[in-house]
């Protein structure tokens, strides 16, 4: 079916009128339009554009969070009783509870983060309630409930509140949870503008009574008796019957073919089968390996048949844009891009902006799109770059295309003209736009190798005012000559050693962990003996480089292995037992062999010296046999073999023989459990 959608420029206006008017606190005139749009929201099938998406972008993303949270507050203390009010203000939190935990991926997010996401997710809850109570129809705010509850489990006061029970409040929740993770959660709280919730002690009275049913179909069943054409519920409660969810492909299967979604057109059915391969489909990080050439032509297939539906316009092209990103995931061949694999991506990208061109939003083709112009030399037949940076920086959500129109409007790339948009609007609002999954520093260094190296090193230069430390820590290579040696170039050009500490520095104290290397690495090179303040900045700069979330796997190394020696030779008790407690268990845990075989060496020698533990030569034994046993041709572990089983020595072996079996017995608590306590 054909689109009606024939400009996005007064939905863009639409947008920036309400969000206006929230920010210059016309409450009453942004409660009677949102009003409206709910209403027919309620008495018609969804349609792009619709109330839901006003809802989802009328918090303007550059907006500092907690300005966004200061006129939602003003707009309920204005108008205590107002629906929209609340709901947002609920949704304010629900972006929060996400920011706190991260993006990533739940078992990577540590536990103070875990606390501060369920203490904004309490916060997000209690506002919806507020909502629902307060509209005779809130079926938005009833899909928010499960969105909610599902993505951060149903809190315990909720569950006694639905059960008739009194709620348990925070007391017990601390209680649980080891002080310093409490407090430092409630700190994440606190930066994003809340403190602890007032819980409840009676749910909305319009609410339906919860009969045995799990939590996530309470709140589908409660929103489709209010709305029963409401895909979006539907969509959303498929999504957490994924595998990762808890759900499995089966009962994903038995809900789209099941009673609950019997009445949806042949097109929103299409989109929940979207759904439901999206979960292999749609994650690069679930792509199969390059080697796994049967799974490639099983996903490929899956995309051609999803494109055999009958799907509407954005759910066609959403298909199209990501099957050109997965075949995009393999276009590079041993770093090396291949034409052939690209130019099929290219052709991709250009069919899914031909779905309908006046109101696409190709974000999510973009990388591909750059991938095939900057790196495989793909002609841009269909002259796709102009029109989609025109186009994003008019939607202007994401960071990396509004960088890109602002600095092509700047020195006329890409098929911008020069001074086509204000480059300094559109660069001011980058700054603030989020950069969780945007690297300034790489975007700035395709920008140099590929297309202009003035136009990069001025993003460069940019994104360090913003304080973006991958933006200082590729300038460093600039000035270091690495980028200008990278593309063939002459290293000279850009040369300054001045300039590459200072940024490297810069960028060390910012938390970027390629360059707190280095940044240690220097200080140990370049002094033969280390001084307390040189010795406790390099052990601080390793131990973060170490620690940083999901850290280059080969910084991460670098920094573990280098982190070990600097305190297994420091001297200081305390730091040698942080080794073996710490940093060495790091290393033998770890998946690549090599760090083990460095690991057991380590722990070899200090058991033989008795470096952070008490010495134990059968202890020392224990860990050289573990590590001849992986690599019998290691030349570390032959030269801690040869003091071990004391070669050199006349009689040597005897003796050491002798004090192996002597040793086994005076084993300590600490040892048998560094060796043994698997």
């Amino acid at each position: 079916m054909a689109s009606t959608f024939r400009s996005l420029a007064p939905y863009i206006e639409q947008r920036e009128h309400l969000r206006s008017l929230l920010a210059s606190h016309q409450f009453d005139a942004l409660d009677s339009l949102l009003d409206a749009a709910a209403l027919r929201w309620l008495e018609s099938s969804s349609q792009p554009f619709d109330y839901d998406w006003i809802i989802n972008t009328l918090f303007d993303p550059a907006e500092v969070a907690t300005d966004t949270l200061s006129n939602l507050n003003a707009w309920i203390k204005h108008k205590p009783m107002s629906y929209h009010g609340r709901l947002l203000h609920g949704c304010y939190w629900e972006a929060a509870a996400a920011r706190i935990r991260t993006s990533n991926g739940g078992e990577y997010v540590s536990d103070d983060r875990w606390v501060g996401a369920q203490l904004a997710r309490d916060l997000g809850l209690i506002s919806y309630l507020r909502a629902i109570s307060l509209h005779e129809r809130p079926a938005y705010a009833l899909r928010r409930m499960l969105r909610l509850t599902a993505y951060l489990g149903e809190p315990q006061w909720l569950y006694d509140l639905a059960h008739g029970h009194e709620p348990t409040n925070y007391v017990q929740f601390q209680a649980e949870t080891e002080s310093e993770v409490w407090e430092a959660g409630l700190r994440r709280l606190l930066a994003e503008g809340g403190d602890l919730a007032s819980i409840p002690q009676a749910l909305p009275e319009s609410l339906p009574a919860r009969r045995s049913e799990n939590v996530k179909t309470y709140w589908l069943n409660a929103t489709l008796a209010i709305r029963p054409q409401d895909v979006g519920v539907r969509n959303e409660y498929l999504y957490f019957l994924y595998p990762r969810w808890g759900g499995s492909h089966e009962q994903m299967a038995e809900f789209i073919e099941g009673p609950v979604c019997a009445v949806l057109s042949e097109q929103n059915l299409n989109l929940l089968w979207i759904t439901k391969a999206w979960d292999f489909l749609g994650y690069s990080i679930y792509f199969p390996d390059k080697e796994q050439a049967d799974d490639i032509a099983y996903c490929c297939d899956a995309f051609e048949q999803l494109l055999a539906l009958d799907l509407e316009d954005d759910q066609r092209a959403r298909v199209l844009y990501q099957y050109a990103n997965f075949l995009a995931h393999y276009g590079n061949q041993d770093g090396v891009w291949q034409p052939e694999r690209m130019q099929p991506c290219y052709d991709l990208l250009a069919q899914a902006w031909q779905v309908n061109p006046a109101i696409a939003n190709p974000q999510m083709g973009l990388d591909t799109l750059m991938s095939c112009i900057n790196f495989a030399h793909i002609n841009d037949s269909h002259n796709l770059l102009p029109q989609w940076l025109e186009r994003l920086q008019l939607w202007g959500n994401d960071k990396y295309a509004v960088i890109l129109a602002g600095v092509a409007s700047k020195f006329g790339l890409y098929g911008i003209k020069k001074g086509q948009f204000n480059h300094q609007t559109l660069l001011a609002r980058a700054a603030h736009l989020d950069s969780e999954d945007v690297d300034v520093g790489q975007a700035a260094a395709n920008l140099f190798g590929s297309v202009s190296e003035e136009a990069g090193i001025y993003l460069l230069q940019q994104a360090c005012e913003w304080g973006d430390t991958s933006a200082m820590a590729t300038l460093s290579d600039v000035y270091a000559g690495v980028l200008s040696r990278q593309n063939g170039r002459d290293m000279e050009t850009y040369k300054n050693n001045e300039l590459r500490t200072y940024w490297m520095e810069r960028a060390a104290d910012g938390g970027d962990a390629t360059c707190q290397y280095n940044f240690a690495y220097e200080i140990i090179e370049d002094n033969e003996q280390l001084s307390s303040e040189q010795y406790q900045q390099a052990r601080v700069l390793l131990l973060n480089a170490m620690n940083t979330p999901n850290v280059r796997r080969d910084v991460w190394e670098r920094s573990t292995r280098r982190l070990a020696t600097l305190l297994m030779f420091s001297d200081i008790q305390a730091d040698m037992e942080l080794c073996l407690d710490v940093v060495l268990p790091a290393l033998w845990s770890d998946e690549e062999a090599p760090n083990h075989v460095f690991a057991a060496g380590y722990y070899a020698l200090a058991f033989h010296l008795g470096a952070g533990c008490n010495r134990n030569s059968y202890l020392a034994k224990v860990w050289l046999e573990r590590g001849l046993e992986i690599d019998p041709d290691d030349s570390y572990l032959a030269d801690r073999a040869t003091e071990i089983y004391r070669y050199k020595e006349l009689l040597g072996s005897v003796r050491a023989k002798m004090g192996f079996g002597r040793d086994k017995k005076l084993m300590d608590q600490r040892g048998y459990n560094l060796t043994f306590d698997e």
